[in-house]
């Protein structure tokens, strides 16, 4: 018979997720060189690429029809992206631009080199490249008609695009705006509103991400259901790929993997049992990152006569090698083997437990009581309005250190009159 979880053990699992959620709040307003993934696929013909591991050079290799493509192998970058046709790279030190045709022999062509204005949140969608600006989060895109992009004003905090428009968080504010072809981009935005996000991919018309309090919201079109996105809670849900009618998320306690919309063809069996890193999605396939090997599988019906595949790469890094200390989130584990190389890291949005555990390596947390989740949210609330609100409209520090006496009493079973007396002396910060 399972033992119910100790009081201290519980306080442990709540103390640990609400550092979790602390630190994904703040890293996600930060400018890391190396924001962009190191994993893509492309459409025509179906091709995955990603960026190599253990190797003195962190060199791009793709798959595609059974034959294996190593792109310019001495040349190191730090993230990629794939469109339609083509997929594009920055190189490590976020510099330099490279795109390629996957439809052909990779033939390679730079875009941007600027060493003076460095590039991050690269983002290629069905025939648009776009990235911004590090330290100002301005927009530049390339291979699109004049016009396209965004507001001169405006300046993003991470960007995604889809076929033929692209959408970014603002940094004031983190509301969403949407450019390039105008009726979808129109819809997108409007749809959206002034709801804060904290993270958002784009699919064929549709997009998905966090909002601020950590839940799962979807807006465009829904032809395929792509946009009624499972039941789940707080900060239950990850990384995100969207294809033109499907969306698929990482489950962040075990890493396993649920699909939406596409007719079901993408919900296949075994992502319930293999623990994933991140994942990206093409038109209509999807491939991920293994959490044990780093190893690449790929699934749905543009892939492989529509059956899931191990894809023969060599282990791709689970994220950038950056030269950062990653103080201001986690260091991923063995990174300097993984990135060979003692002054770059990989860095990540948690302290590597989360990785032990989907792993099998420790015992997983225990499940959270009632109490335990009203616990977390508050503190997830309060992590949000010290995030992104500025000046007077920012939580004081006697509201910060009230809402974390309230949370412990909460966790700890606490009276009624106990915590609202708390709560009474200074104003706590429940919602929006």
């Amino acid at each position: 018979m399972k033992k119910p979880p100790s009081s201290s053990s519980s306080n442990t699992a709540v103390t640990t997720t609400i550092i979790i959620i602390i630190i994904f709040y703040l890293s996600s307003s930060s400018n890391a060189l190396g924001s962009g993934t190191t994993l893509s696929v492309t459409d025509s013909p179906a091709t995955v690429c990603g960026i190599t591991s253990g190797q003195s050079k962190q060199s791009i290799q793709c798959y595609r029809q059974g034959k294996i493509f190593p792109i310019l192998p001495n040349v190191s970058f730090s993230s990629i992206s794939g469109g339609r046709t083509y997929f594009c790279g920055l190189r490590s030190g976020n510099y330099s631009l490279h795109c390629w045709d996957s439809s052909n022999s990779f033939q390679s062509k730079r875009l941007y080199v600027n060493d003076s204005v460095l590039l991050e949140n690269l983002s290629v969608g069905d025939s648009q490249v776009c990235a911004t600006v590090v330290g100002t989060g301005t927009v530049r895109c390339w291979r699109t008609d004049e016009g396209f992009g965004p507001s001169g004003s405006d300046r993003f905090g991470s960007i995604s695009s889809g076929s033929n428009f692209s959408c970014g968080i603002l940094k004031n504010g983190s509301q969403v705006r949407c450019w390039g072809e105008k009726v979808i981009a129109e819809r997108l935005q409007n749809e959206f509103g002034n709801i804060s996000m904290l993270s958002i991919v784009a699919g064929g018309s549709h997009v998905c991400g966090l909002n601020s309090t950590g839940f799962l919201v979807c807006k465009g079109s829904n032809s395929s259901g792509q946009i009624d996105v499972p039941q789940g809670g707080a900060f239950e849900y990850g990384e995100l790929a969207l294809g033109d009618e499907h969306g698929c998320a990482i489950r962040r306690l075990n890493g396993s993997v649920v699909c939406w919309g596409g007719k079901g063809k993408f919900s296949v069996n075994f992502i319930e049992r293999v623990s994933f890193e991140l994942i990206v999605s093409a038109s209509n396939f999807t491939c991920g990152l293994t959490t044990t090997n780093f190893s690449v599988i790929c699934w749905g019906p543009g892939w492989s006569n529509g059956s899931e595949s191990d894809v023969p790469l060599s282990r791709i890094l689970p994220g950038p090698c950056v030269q950062s200390s990653c103080s201001e989130c986690g260091l991923y584990p063995d990174s300097q083997s993984l990135c060979s190389s003692t002054s770059h890291h990989i860095c990540k949005l948690f302290d590597g437990r989360e990785v032990a555990i989907k792993r099998g390596e420790t015992v997983g947390l225990p499940e959270a009581e009632s109490n335990e989740s009203e616990a977390v949210e508050l503190i997830a609330y309060t992590a949000v309005h010290c995030v992104n609100l500025e000046g007077k409209d920012r939580p004081t520090m006697a509201d910060i250190v009230a809402n974390l006496e309230r949370a412990l009493l909460i966790c700890e079973g606490g009276s009624n009159h106990e915590i609202e007396s708390i709560s009474s002396v200074t104003v706590s910060i429940v919602s929006d």
